[in-house]
């Protein structure tokens, strides 16, 4: 026994040395200590200020010395050392194990340790388990137990938790209130933030400045602009938080010049406000300012985060242009970024709407662990290059995986389906979506098979599915049958499918032009100039479709039947010589071939969803690009 205490002594003294050499000492501490949680307490933090896995090492040289194990004023301590070690779970078990067997979990701060000791290592459920057994719960615990559900982004918990927090008649403090108002701001709960606010001005809590930016948060996001304006500009000092909050809700909102005036006068910024504004731009629809912007975040030695970087490939995905796809791929593997599993999916994405399937799949071979959205992501990558059977494939390995499809991967099967003219694979995916996985489809799934059916001239078909729809059909179910009769001259059922999208939109210019050329083509010539005269009545007009390609780095973009580009004549000119030189060489182009290769780089992809058609030689605009593939037609 002697020889094992000197044994055990001798790795304290070792501990001790190694500490003080890293400028951390502790006292020498005898086997019988006067007070041993003291000597537990010293240790644990001379150690953890050095590195935590060496606090549990002077807490096990210490129990091996002779002394009892830490009691209540030491196991926070300890409990912190430990959720900060690699592989913090086990560590945080050991250390709950000690609570248990010393009987310290009575005590209130103990307990709240150990909740944000398993909030701290990802284990949200224990955390849960031992807030629940807690004896004394004050509002530090109800705050670190809120905090652990916007951790794990779990909002709808943290509000019930509140609710239960209210109820248990605990008072919630400054911090809590922030809390909750944030979740209530991510889920868009604007009737339980604006609530709050009351309960907040009727209790007469000091609204500082980290609630004001909470509410200004919650309002922003709910698109409650003028409320989030008027906290803002009754604010003395506009922090970061604030300002970066209107940046978020006006850029969120469409407002992006609004949101560029306030970011511009803001003193200072940081990754998310620079990544608030971008995101902005990138969302509506103007991706080359969110570049741009994107370079002068790094010009201005301000480092983008994954967020960030997400927001500059979106941009490039709605851009186009492989060359800058290229560039932000390169970006973010030199920083590290690809090992992020929602950028992987993004640059998946990305490439394939800018043309370039292989680098695709190559970012989509690479990953280790796919997520239902990754592989999903590579199956509408294939839809969208008109490659249905490779998406079947991939959806059959996706399978062996163990990897459980959603809605949005059957979605992407059927418009894969329907670019390829797969009916009966399309019919199968259909089946398989509902009997297999039980998920009801919705509009667009059923959009799709209508969509599907009505290129294929199954049009009784067609009719039957929507008849069997659960929920009514919308414009676009009316929209596909009536491109599917237009273009198989069932001029009858046309007509009816066309009335039915002017019922529930009658200023539908797709739908109004296409039933006034059923009229004219059928010789009810009265009909179609009825028709003309209401589109005329009520201002409804046909919009212009254009395309657009990147050439030299500048985007050119040409509208139908207009001189808009400025070497337009230029152009008509050398395309007329073009006409008259291949009229005597009739020989198809090679990319119009089974499996050709595509010569231009376009892709939206709400665009090919609807009009696969032209998916050859356009991108259109954005708002030509959400009509219908029956207006596109046209």
């Amino acid at each position: 026994m002697e020889a094992r205490a000197r044994h055990h002594h001798h790795h304290l003294r070792q501990l001790r040395a190694a500490l003080l050499r890293r400028g951390h000492p502790i006292p020498a501490l005898p086997a019988a200590h006067p007070h041993p949680d003291r000597a537990h307490l010293s240790a644990i933090r001379a150690a953890a200020a050095s590195a935590p896995r060496l606090a549990l090492a002077a807490c096990a040289c210490l129990r091996r010395a002779g002394l009892p194990p830490p009691g209540p004023r030491a196991l926070p301590a300890l409990l912190r050392s430990a959720a900060r070690c690699d592989g913090a779970g086990a560590y945080v078990g050991g250390a709950h194990a000690v609570a248990v067997r010393v009987g310290a979990l009575g005590d209130g701060f103990v307990g709240t340790a150990l909740v944000g000791a398993y909030v701290a290592c990802g284990r949200a459920a224990d955390a849960r388990r031992v807030f629940d057994g807690m004896l004394v719960r004050d509002v530090v615990a109800w705050g670190v137990m809120l905090d652990s559900y916007c951790q794990i982004q779990n909002y709808e918990a943290a509000l019930l938790l509140f609710a239960e927090m209210k109820r248990s008649g605990v008072v919630p403090d400054q911090l809590i209130l922030a809390t909750v108002l944030s979740a209530c701001g991510h889920i868009r709960h604007f009737r339980t933030g604006k609530a709050i606010h009351s309960y907040m001005l009727v209790s007469a809590i000091l609204i500082n400045a980290h609630l004001s930016s909470a509410l200004i948060n919650l309002y922003a996001s709910c698109a409650k602009m003028d409320m989030a304006e008027k906290l803002y500009n009754g604010m003395l000092r506009k922090d970061l938080v604030s300002s970066t909050a209107m940046v978020f809700g006006y850029a969120k909102n469409g407002k992006v010049e609004v949101a560029r005036s306030i970011f511009d006068g803001m003193p200072e910024k940081d990754v998310v406000s620079w990544s608030a504004m971008i995101s902005g731009y990138a969302e509506s629809n103007q991706p080359n300012e969110a570049l741009s912007l994107f370079s002068d975040m790094q010009e201005n030695g301000i480092m983008p985060d994954d967020v960030t970087v997400l927001s500059a490939i979106s941009a490039c995905a709605n851009l186009g242009s492989l060359d800058k796809a290229i560039w932000i791929h390169s970006f973010t593997e030199n920083n590290g970024l690809t090992k992020t599993l929602r950028v992987c999916n993004a640059l998946i994405d990305m490439f394939a709407k800018c043309g370039d399937i292989t680098l695709a799949l190559n970012i989509f071979n690479g990953i280790p662990h796919k997520n239902v959205i990754t592989w999903t992501s590579m199956i509408a990558a294939f839809a969208m290059h008109g490659d249905g059977k490779s998406a079947l494939v991939l959806f059959e390995q996706m399978k062996k995986e163990g990897v459980e499809p959603n809605k949005v991967t059957f979605l992407n099967l059927l418009y894969a389906c329907c670019h390829a003219g797969l009916v009966h694979e399309g019919r199968s995916m259909f089946r398989c979506m509902v009997q297999e996985y039980m998920i009801e489809p919705n509009h667009e799934h059923y959009g799709c098979m209508v969509d599907l059916l009505g290129r294929a001239k199954l049009l009784q078909e067609a009719v039957d599915l929507i008849e069997s729809m659960h929920l009514g059909p919308n414009v676009a179910i009316w929209g596909s049958l009536l491109a599917a009769c237009w273009m198989h001259g069932d001029l009858k059922l046309g007509a009816f499918a066309a009335k039915e999208v002017l019922e529930l939109d009658p200023n539908h210019d797709g739908a109004s032009v296409l039933l006034s050329k059923i009229y004219a083509k059928s010789g009810s010539w009265n009909d179609a100039e009825e028709v003309r005269g209401v589109m005329k009545l009520h201002g409804v007009s046909k919009e212009t479709g254009s395309s657009w390609m990147v050439l030299n780095d500048p985007n050119h973009e040409f509208a139908a039947g207009g001189g808009k580009h400025p070497e337009s004549d230029k152009i008509l000119l050398k395309l007329d010589g073009k006409r008259k030189c291949s009229a005597t060489q009739r020989e198809p182009c090679d990319f119009f071939q089974p499996g050709g290769k595509l010569p231009m780089r376009w892709y939206p992809q709400d665009y090919l969803q609807k009009a696969p058609m032209m998916n050859m030689a356009m991108r259109a605009n954005p708002a030509s690009g959400r009509r219908l593939a029956a207006a596109s037609s046209v």
